[in-house]
């Protein structure tokens, strides 16, 4: 038997192109009882060498950008979107403003870099900085509407760039190619044969306002890094595309619609793009790291801070002592390998390997259309070869980050125990999903149920296999005690995200039931770990379960902890109310209107998780809808009068209903393409990812009468789909149900829906509309 338990934790904070490597690399090969963590403000994280193709129009937002979250789902990485508050070396401590404190015994820094716009007075209010990039884009839509904007109307826009480097190169080729595109302009101003007229006269034929682009450098020439060959065909070719280009311009004020150099000279202007230099923020060394001369985290060769040998520091946020580099993404992803080899090495106590970075690398400068500048050294080529090159190492790059190898379970059984299909059956499924879709099937837990002594009579009101969300048992006081007991495994690698959507599920049985959860017991099982490892998740598992509690007015009373495979936690949770309040699963009425609370999918989207082809933007939505308590939802169906409650969890929401409807004649209409979805679900279902729960749920679909006419519709499999911290179910008086649902709306849900109506009719027919 095998024992990996948690003995050193590595922390990762930034997104950067060194850690794509580092993330790639240990989920290729893991290193045994090394838990790994990723802080990253942005999860969706651009590469810059795309942008311009981007802004130009040539890649869409996918072309360009990675997303961290399957990523850190390859690595088996916990992934934190928040940012850094402080950084504590000598306790090895980072804080947060909004979430537990984090230890760890490793760190490294891939926290790029931005602009120095301290240097110049006004750059900080009046100009956009190109980085950080997520921040460009979104303003950089709002010039470009601008610039559009203005020369429809028939005036000039003038849009001014600081910075003679190849970012602001890039920029202005990328920017004028899209504004032209935009305006209907052509890209061009070039002089085509005599005799013909000029792309530059077609454009103003439609176009009476100019677009006015300049680029403003204080250096003597164009792309320093560059040999004079690059530097001057790129100078050829802005000019030739009506590109001004201001050398020997020292800025040193900018203003709202103006720049001041150093003469004195004003250059008026609509919007000012700042790309020049680039700078660290203050926060490394406020922790103690050391400062290299040209102002980044010092570091040895072997990616070692020099002042702490825990720390590691790659891509532009570092310096290496002696070798200074250019801060360039090249450089970053070639450190990229060395770095997750070096942490791979410090973590197992192993000697380090230096990094010799290339004195020279291949630079690559798109013009924005379709052509680009090469050189390396004395190298100097152009054209549309050059950008067929970029464009295949630019995709390349986004493709190996995005497209991850699926590393499939393993199912360890001996050949010949089962028959062929029934193996076949099991490795199908050897990948068991978490949350309420690693539930026993209900098939299963009916039979042994049944088989159960019936506790009922006297002041115990329910049965074990009764269908109730609580149990009840009758106080001598008149009032009744509502318990429920739920526990489920961790979906997430962060604790304390878990510990609240955990404890939410967990409540939502009392709310269902229409009741205020008064006091709860937890139990928590603790994946093996170091003692320190162990307290920390523990604490912050509890954390996160408090919170949740505190929000809805529930106290935690006591627990229980032992020892688990991986993280799981569950809740005994009591209620107090009198019989005439309760809300019952099966007092559902002929007439009355289904009201669903949240939309359907979570088991779909957190098997794709699982398979690293979940978006983070889908788990997102996801992990804000597990957040929202079902207590307001509960408390508007008391409100309304609703006749019958249940929260959708593991036996999806046809299982559910089918618990509702158990006890009475009627019928039902349940309307599919009303029922809510979350983002990503019916991708995911297309795909045929489904929770390992799902066939078994699905094997009630018999119950429907018109269930072929059905079975192909994309909302189909949701009816089957287990749910983890999912929304309650509510039959409404149809008098109500408008109101009911308009103010389930008003209080945050806003994807409630009215999905079906009850019918005394039609028997106990289910049919789907």
């Amino acid at each position: 038997m095998k024992l990996s338990p948690i003995v050193k934790h590595l922390v990762l904070v930034g997104g950067g192109h060194s850690h794509l490597a580092v993330l790639r690399q240990f989920g290729m090969k893991p290193i045994p009882g090394l838990a790994v963590t990723l802080i990253s403000r942005e999860v969706v994280t651009p590469y810059s060498g795309s942008m311009p193709a981007f802004i130009a129009g040539d890649y869409s937002f996918d072309d360009m950008h990675i997303d961290l979250h399957p990523l850190a789902q390859f690595a088996g990485a916990r992934l934190i979107q928040t940012e850094v508050q402080h950084i504590d070396l000598d306790l090895r401590v980072i804080t947060f403003d909004d979430r537990p404190d984090l230890h760890f015994d490793l760190l490294s820094l891939n926290i790029g870099s931005h602009p120095k716009r301290d240097l110049i007075a006004g750059a900080n209010e009046h100009a956009l900085a190109v980085k950080p990039i997520d921040r460009f884009l979104e303003n950089w839509e709002t010039i470009k509407s601008a610039a559009v904007a203005a020369m429809q109307e028939g005036k000039d826009y003038t849009l001014s760039i600081v910075g003679g480097g190849p970012a602001s190169v890039e920029l202005a080729f990328s920017m004028h190619v899209a504004i032209n595109r935009a305006t209907g302009a052509t890209a061009t101003a070039e002089k085509k044969e005599e005799g013909k007229r000029t792309a530059k006269g077609t454009a103003e034929e439609r176009l009476k306002g100019r677009l006015l682009l300049r680029i403003v450098t204080a250096d003597s020439h164009l792309l320093n890094l560059h040999n004079a060959r690059g530097r001057q065909f790129a100078l050829q070719e802005l000019t030739r595309r009506g590109i001004e280009v201001v050398l020997n311009a020292m800025v040193v004020r900018i203003d709202k619609g103006k720049v001041t150099l150093a003469d004195q000279t004003i250059l008026e202007t609509d919007a000012i793009i700042y790309a020049t230099g680039a700078s660290l923020p203050d926060w490394p060394f406020q922790c103690g790291l050391h400062r290299s001369e040209d102002g980044f985290i010092e570091v040895k060769p072997s990616l070692q801070t020099s002042s702490h040998d825990f720390v590691f520091a790659a891509g532009d946020a570092a310096t290496i002592q002696g070798q200074p580099r250019p801060k360039s993404g090249v450089y970053a992803v070639r450190q990229g390998k060395i770095l997750a080899e070096n942490l791979r090495r410090y973590a197992t106590g192993r000697k380090l390997k230096t990094y010799f970075p290339q004195r020279q690398a291949l630079a690559l400068i798109s013009m924005g259309n379709h052509e680009a500048i090469a050189t390396r050294g004395e190298w100097f080529f152009s054209g549309k070869q050059m950008w067929r090159l970029k464009d295949f190492i630019d995709r390349r790059f986004v493709e190996k980050f995005s497209k991850l190898p699926e590393m499939p379970a393993e199912l360890d059984i001996a050949s010949g125990l089962l028959d062929r299909e029934a193996e076949q059956r099991l490795r199908n499924h050897a990948m068991r999903c978490a949350g309420c879709g690693a539930k026993v099937a209900s098939s299963v837990l009916e039979e042994v149920l049944h088989e159960l002594p019936d506790p009922s009579g006297g002041d115990v009101l329910t049965t074990p296999g009764g269908i109730e969300d609580a149990s009840q048992v009758q106080l001598p006081d008149g009032r009744i005690l509502l318990q429920s007991l739920d526990f489920i495994k961790a979906f997430t690698q962060d604790p304390w995200l878990f510990g609240m959507i955990a404890t939410n599920h967990c409540l939502s049985d009392i709310f269902a039931m229409g009741v205020q959860p008064h006091s709860a017991l937890a139990v928590a099982g603790l994946p093996f770990a170091e003692k320190k490892y162990a307290k920390q998740q523990l604490r912050e598992l509890m954390l996160g379960c408090s919170r949740a509690l505190q929000e809805n007015d529930c106290k935690l009373i006591g627990g229980h902890s032992a020892e688990a495979e991986q993280l799981q936690f569950g809740l005994s949770v009591n209620g107090f109310s009198v019989q005439k309040t309760i809300l019952s699963k099966s007092n559902i009425k002929a007439g009355d209107v289904l009201i669903l609370s949240k939309p359907l999918g979570s088991g779909t989207l957190l098997a794709a998780d699982m398979r690293y082809q979940a978006r983070h933007s889908w788990i997102d939505d996801l992990y804000n809808s597990m957040l929202i308590s079902n207590r307001d939802a509960s408390q508007i169906f008391v409100r309304h009068g609703a006749n019958a409650c249940t929260d959708i969890t593991g036996f999806g929401l046809f299982g559910h209903l089918l618990e509702m409807l158990s006890d009475a004649e009627l019928g039902l209409r349940l309307n599919l393409d009303a029922i809510p979805a979350f983002d990503g679900a019916l991708s995911t279902l297309e795909q045929g990812i489904i929770s390992s729960l799902h066939k078994d749920n699905a094997m009630s679909a018999t119950r429907i009468e018109n269930n072929e006419a059905f079975a192909k519709r994309a909302k189909y499999p949701l009816l089957f789909d287990p749910q983890t911290a999912g929304g309650l179910l509510a039959g409404v008086p149809e008098g109500k149900a408008h109101d009911c649902l308009q103010d389930l709306q008003a209080a945050g849900l806003i994807d409630a829906a009215i999905i079906g109506t009850v019918s005394a009719d039609d028997g106990n027919e289910i049919r789907l509309s």
